[in-house]
């Protein structure tokens, strides 16, 4: 029988914990109220120190990678992304995240990690906001990653789309620029600037869209690659949620969540996907026994590799990177006009490279075959 003394004490303990809010309490009401959604439960919440930063880093990099890292830095020279010679890719690319972390959200464990010592930030980090601002717009933006995790399986969708490096790219676009766009609301929100207006403004959205640039926060050693493809989610990203925001605000997003872009394509032309006048081709993943993998590169990798005009017109394309170093590469464009465009550009770009390549384009389709150094 349960005695007067016993459920005096249990008020005690349900009091105690009650007053014992999560830390990340501000952060998920600040969403919450942002995106007109409520999380489904509590977020895990894990401290680290930053020594140890670099070892939960590369483990995040192993569960998103379908090969090993070592296969990815061979992939990567092998499609002339990274210069032939390029070592220490992976170290590399850790200290261009540590440089920029400041916490982070682990979809596949569905924790939220925050780091207990600041990186060193530069000067005008600094003056743009004090350190607990920047942990305050940090918690906001990692905690919307959160929420899309409870709401629309983000774990799920990641591994569904771990092979597909174009549909993954994408989709990691819809996803930091609508953590950018929530984060942005909030901290307009506590300055008192009305939200809705600011999207409305291009001028605005021209500043906030160069300032997501940060391009003084990565370290001019970092190869440009790495350097692009981070920008890219952020930036793109970001354009392509305001555009979507204009034209039915967060319902749109959950719109987008539901049938997302599947190339970055439909992230640079943000109207192509809503008006659905691009159709993206089924990709398949399956690769020959002596492979490392089978790419779909998509827009954004042509782009970098052979500049926006010469990338313009990407329809569809498959590339194999064999573990002899051999390279397939077939693509398909708009029109025999842009598939010709696109084999001379990427002839000569694999000539200054030094890749001597067999390139070709018959009507719409255009293909190279080489063996990287």
């Amino acid at each position: 029988m349960t005695t007067v003394r016993s459920v005096r004490l249990l008020l005690v303990l349900l009091l105690a914990s009650c007053g014992q809010a999560s830390p990340l309490k501000p952060g998920m009401d600040a969403v919450t109220a942002i995106r007109g959604k409520a999380f489904l439960h509590d977020v895990k919440n894990v401290s680290i120190d930053r020594a140890d930063l670099s070892k939960h880093l590369r483990e995040q990099m192993v569960k998103s990678t379908p090969y090993s890292l070592e296969e990815w830095g061979t992939l990567l020279r092998a499609l002339q992304l990274v210069d032939a010679d390029s070592k220490d890719l992976v170290p590399k690319l850790l200290a261009l995240y540590e440089a920029q972390v400041l916490a982070f959200y682990d979809p596949h464990s569905h924790t939220y990690y925050s780091i207990k010592q600041l990186p060193k930030l530069p000067e005008s980090a600094t003056k743009l906001a004090d350190p607990k601002t920047l942990e305050e717009m940090v918690m906001v933006h990692e905690l919307t990653h959160a929420l899309q995790d409870q709401h629309f399986k983000l774990g799920d969708k990641e591994k569904a789309l771990m092979k597909d490096t174009d549909a993954n790219l994408a989709y990691h676009a819809v996803l930091e620029g609508e953590a950018v766009l929530v984060m942005v609301a909030h901290i307009l929100g506590k300055s008192g600037i009305d939200f809705n207006e600011v999207v409305k403004d291009d001028a605005m959205l021209g500043l906030i869209t160069s300032a997501a640039q940060a391009e003084q926060m990565i370290d001019p050693a970092t190869p440009k690659y790495f350097a692009e493809m981070l920008k890219f989610p952020y930036l793109e990203g970001l354009k392509f949620v305001i555009a979507a925001y204009r034209r039915g605000g967060w319902k749109e997003l959950d719109r987008i969540h539901a049938d997302p872009p599947r190339t970055t394509r439909e992230i640079l032309h943000a109207d192509e996907y809503f008006a659905r006048t691009f159709k993206p081709r089924a990709f398949d993943p399956a690769k020959p026994a002596n492979a490392i993998s089978t790419e779909h590169l998509g827009e954004f990798h042509w782009r970098f590799l052979v500049g926006a005009d010469n990338a313009r017109g990407w329809v569809d394309d498959r590339v194999i990177v064999g573990r002899d170093g051999k390279v397939d590469v077939q693509t398909t464009w708009e029109s025999p006009e842009r598939a010709a465009a696109f084999a001379k550009a990427y002839d000569a770009f694999l000539k200054k490279r030094g890749v001597q390549a067999v390139v070709k384009h018959v009507g719409a389709n255009a293909s190279a075959t080489y063996t990287a150094k």
